[in-house]
């Protein structure tokens, strides 16, 4: 039994949210390693803790090219959120994360997943217990994970974006991008604060922050914990389950030592435990050309009847998980031009996690949780180290960084996914070993004062051996390779040699102290993999995916009358044998997803961030994407379909979002209101059947928040808050086969949550 503390609240109605906070230099241009040069003064402790300027606009430090930067000074596109924004806006999910940022899109199977788009690039393959390169990685303190749901939302310096292939500079390829959660640094200070959050679904959570000076100058501690609970807001109305539920918890420890100058080593441990009810699905909508069943026919016009809040599914879910990590950055200055960085890692996942697809009562595809007395059904075991050299050349005006980078993981455990496929229960039992070593530079150079040119380049290895077998519950193999037709094999292995060399460059251009320009141009590369098993054999493995990327950007603080900031970046991503992954079913099998390379591919579009600060107590924020994605060629038999969108990524996003301060009596405290509006097109959501278009709808979300800080003075905050206000109806994710089983099941996003929120700080700040 979890021991939990919550505070319990009258749930109320309320107000708002703002913006990411975007302005000016906190940060040297060219700073070290830490942040910061000898002679300079040092950096903001926390990496992105939004800096206030005289004229009201906020800044925020960036790591995008491995050091702290000013978001303003950093010739890439990115969108970064702070930690106290983190809190205005009120995400506390991977869901709540995409409303924030402009080309950023979250969808997949299951809630609160890490399963980002970025400029039309995703997961990829969705198979459970399959280990699968995403085009966007996610990082935790500098470290890869495929953690980045609820549970790590808490005690953050910020979340940034990177948009476009990453690779030179972080330690895993990616086409599309990463997303990277930084937590908050201890300091040399006590301080601390407690949270507690109610609301309607009987939600409550607490956080809380400890952080303590050890030793003076020497030794640091942080401790951070969350753990938050709310029941589903979809019901079965077969078991009664109350589905999307939340139950989680978060730790994290960090110890900061600084035993001598030009010395600093951080170690963090991190954990998550999750256990709670599983996802929705809602049989959403029939292809009557395919689905001629009576019973099927039945069963939809039975839930259009009951609506997308309550659900067929008979067999009740659960999503549980535990993941947690050590992770120590080193950082040593030997001299004034010359440092060794260090970032070693172990992280561990495990999960049991049960999935109905089709929303109806039959059990056509559904992936069951574990069984047989098992703990867990899939898991991963990861081991990371990254060594690098930063340096200066003053004379040159040069700063480099040399780097080398290797990942292990494997599963650690047999793992083993129970899966009912039209009434047949299928054991699958996958195994996976990836080695990943990469050689990397990059240099920054000042050709003028205003000029500079920057580039990088790495050659990565990657060496990948899979293997797949399928049981019945008798124990005897039903795995025919190739799949559903040949001999009967178990288990059916594959290897793979993978390697490329990935390259960038870029030329940016003061045009004033305020205002950057800037053209890029980048080589990205994702790992090829398998198909276990493949429909033909020929189809076994897949090579890897690349891309071309050109980029051109323009990042400024204009001065007209009042505050402006604008930043806006343009890109055409040209790729080569692109990754498309498409869900089948295979007998003896059961669901499975297959990964093609289907030629080239073209996607491109646009990015705009605004801020400005019309009078003093207010500011005003928004932001717009565009994004064309489709492939180049029509390929039979594969996913691609010429011209034609790719799946879940909407053209057009935008949103806009403002905080006010409202002046009151001093002796009461400080009033804050804050409302942001979220708005996606609808997406495409099938692209393996030309004469077949499934879309979801778009939709917008109205968020608002009303804060009362210092009360009398004191260092209490209230704060009411809503999100959703409007109670839109939107979908989050889903299943669409409707191609080829004759329907399309969906989960849906939050109803209206509104709810109260008190916070108590202590100490220094």
């Amino acid at each position: 039994m979890r021991n939990r503390i919550f505070a319990a609240s009258a749930a109320m109605p309320a107000l708002l949210c703002a913006a990411p906070v975007l302005a000016q230099s906190s940060a040297p241009d060219n700073a070290g390693a830490s942040g910061t040069i000898p002679g300079t003064p040092p950096a903001p402790t926390s990496e992105a803790e939004p800096a206030p300027t005289t004229d009201g606009v906020g800044d925020i430090v960036v790591t995008a090219r491995r050091r702290e930067e000013s978001l303003q000074s950093v010739p890439v596109a990115i969108t970064a959120v702070s930690g106290q924004d983190l809190e205005t806006r009120g995400v506390r999910s991977v869901d709540d994360l995409q409303r924030a940022v402009p080309g950023l899109n979250v969808t997949g199977q299951r809630r609160d997943e890490a399963n980002f788009y970025i400029r039309g690039q995703g997961p990829g393959v969705i198979n459970s217990g399959q280990r699968n390169f995403t085009s966007v990685a996610t990082y935790f303190a500098e470290v890869p994970t495929t953690i980045g749901g609820p549970g790590i939302f808490f005690d953050l310096a910020s979340v940034q974006v990177l948009k476009g292939p990453q690779g030179t500079l972080f330690g895993r390829n990616t086409t599309g991008g990463a997303v990277l959660f930084e937590p908050v640094a201890p300091v040399d200070s006590f301080e601390g604060y407690v949270t507690a959050r109610a609301g309607n679904y009987d939600y409550r959570e607490v956080e809380a922050v400890l952080n303590v000076p050890v030793i003076d100058g020497k030794v640091a501690l942080r401790l951070a914990a969350t753990a938050a609970k709310r029941d589903g807001f979809t019901r079965s109305v077969l078991s009664g389950q109350k589905l999307d539920g939340r139950d989680y918890q978060g730790y994290r420890a960090s110890l900061l030592l600084t035993p001598t100058d030009g010395l600093r080593s951080l170690t963090i441990y991190d954990r998550r435990d999750k256990d709670q009810s599983g996802t929705s699905a809602v049989l959403r909508q029939l292809n009557p050309a395919v689905a001629t069943s009576a019973a099927l026919r039945t069963f939809f016009a039975t839930q259009q009847a009951l609506g997308p809040r309550r659900t067929q599914i008979a067999t009740p879910l659960y999503d549980e998980q535990v993941s947690w990590g050590v992770t120590n950055k080193t950082t040593w200055e030997l001299s004034d031009m010359l440092t060794l960085k260090n970032i070693v890692a172990y992280r561990r996942y495990r999960a049991n996690v049960g999935n109905d697809y089709d929303g109806t009562p039959f059990v056509t595809i559904s992936q069951l949780n574990a069984q047989g007395g098992r703990k867990w059904q899939t898991g991963q075991n990861q081991f990371t180290e990254e060594f690098q050299i930063q340096g200066q050349v003053s004379a040159a005006s040069l700063n480099y960084i040399l780097g080398y980078y290797h990942e292990l993981s494997k599963p650690g455990f047999e793992q083993e996914v129970p899966q009912l496929s039209f009434g047949t229960l299928a054991l699958r039992r996958n195994s996976n070993r990836d080695v990943s070593d990469a050689l990397f530079a990059h240099a920054e150079i000042d050709l003028t004062q205003a000029l500079q040119l920057s580039g990088g380049f790495r050659y990565t290895w990657d060496k990948r051996d899979a293997g797949l077998s399928v049981f019945n519950t008798a124990g005897a193999c039903t795995q025919r390779v190739p799949a559903g037709t040949g001999p009967l094999v178990c288990p059916f292995t594959a290897t793979g040699k993978f390697k490329s060399p990935t390259y960038d460059a870029t030329l940016q251009y003061k045009l004033g102290a305020e205002i950057l320009a800037y053209v890029s141009y980048r080589r990205g590369y994702k790992s090829g993999g398998f198909n276990l098993p493949s429909p033909v054999q020929q189809f076994t493995a897949y090579d890897p995916e690349k891309v071309d990327d050109f980029e051109i950007g323009l990042k400024a603080d204009w001065d007209i009358g009042v505050p402006l900031r604008t930043n806006l970046a343009a890109f055409i991503d040209k790729y080569k044998d692109i990754q498309i992954s498409q869900p089948i079913t295979v007998p003896g099998v059961g669901l499975t997803s297959l990964v093609q390379n289907v030629g080239k591919a073209t996607n491109k579009g646009f990015e705009f961030e605004g801020t400005i600060v019309p009078v003093r107590p207010l500011s005003i924020s928004g932001y717009l994407s565009y994004l064309d994605a489709h492939s180049d060629v029509t390929v039979p038999g594969t996913a691609a379909i010429k011209g034609r969108q790719t799946a879940f990524q909407p053209r057009w996003k935008w949103g806009v979002s403002g905080r006010l301060a409202v002046p009151v009596a001093e002796q009461l405290g400080q009033v804050a209101l804050a409302a942001d509006f979220a708005y996606q097109g609808k997406a495409t959501t099938n692209e393996t059947n030309p004469a077949l278009i499934g879309s979801y709808p778009g939709y917008g979300l109205l968020n608002a928040r009303v804060e009362l800080n210092e009360i009398g003075g004191s260092s209490v905050d209230l704060a009411l808050f809503a999100t959703n206000l409007t109670n839109k109806t939107y979908i989050l994710g889903g299943f669409p086969l409707a191609s080829a089983l004759g329907y399309e099941t969906a989960f849906y996003g939050e109803p209206r949550m509104y709810g109260v929120s008190a916070r108590v700080r202590f100490g220094a700040r």
